[in-house]
């Protein structure tokens, strides 16, 4: 007798959004404490030998630390997103067979990861309007991986019934053989 964990995959939503903030704040703070480093190292007046210690880093780690707080957060935060939306739908699609009466429960789990991603996107706005500079890093930045973060309320339904629509039509369509089958 196989164990039904119909449950989790729509409790994944909840992970999702949780997950989703998290790599949002960290890459946003990562993001706003490397534009802090770039400022103060570009202040240094500091002459070695000849050189000057600005003009070597802005030839060199300059672009390095502009690309580690622009690009790659971007890049980071929208692969963690997409991946986790993918993730629960291909849990859901080999997820075991399930009855009916699940539906009920994703339902439930689906209102309840409603509710936290309302939470926790008017959270996350309060959090980037506490600071101009955090404003600025998350509209600039990272705008794509905050609005994403800040739509999750309208996301967060579309990908549960979606989920739910590709494990129930799984469902129907191991019912429907295994009837054909019996014949």
């Amino acid at each position: 007798m196989a164990m039904n964990k119909r449950g989790l995959t729509m409790i994944t939503l909840i992970v999702l959004i949780f997950v989703c903030l998290v790599v949002m704040v960290i890459l946003g703070v990562v993001s706003w404490g490397i534009g802090l480093a770039d400022d103060s190292i570009s202040e240094l007046d500091i002459q070695i030998g000849t050189q000057s210690f600005q003009e070597v880093y802005n030839e060199t780690l300059k672009i390095g630390l502009i690309t580690a707080s622009t690009t790659m957060p971007q890049i980071i935060s929208m692969g963690v997103m997409l991946g986790l939306i993918i993730l629960m739908m291909l849990v859901g699609h080999f997820s075991p067979n399930i009855g009916r009466m699940w539906i009920l429960l994703d339902i439930f789990i689906l209102i309840i990861a409603e509710a936290i991603a309302v939470s926790v996107s008017d959270g996350f706005m309060e959090f980037i309007n506490i600071d101009p500079a955090l404003l600025s890093i998350y509209s600039n930045n990272l705008s794509e991986g905050a609005s994403f973060l800040i739509n999750l309320p309208k996301i967060i339904p579309v990908i549960g019934f979606l989920v739910m629509l590709v494990t129930y039509i799984k469902v129907r369509k191991n019912k429907e053989d295994e009837g054909t089958a019996s014949f």
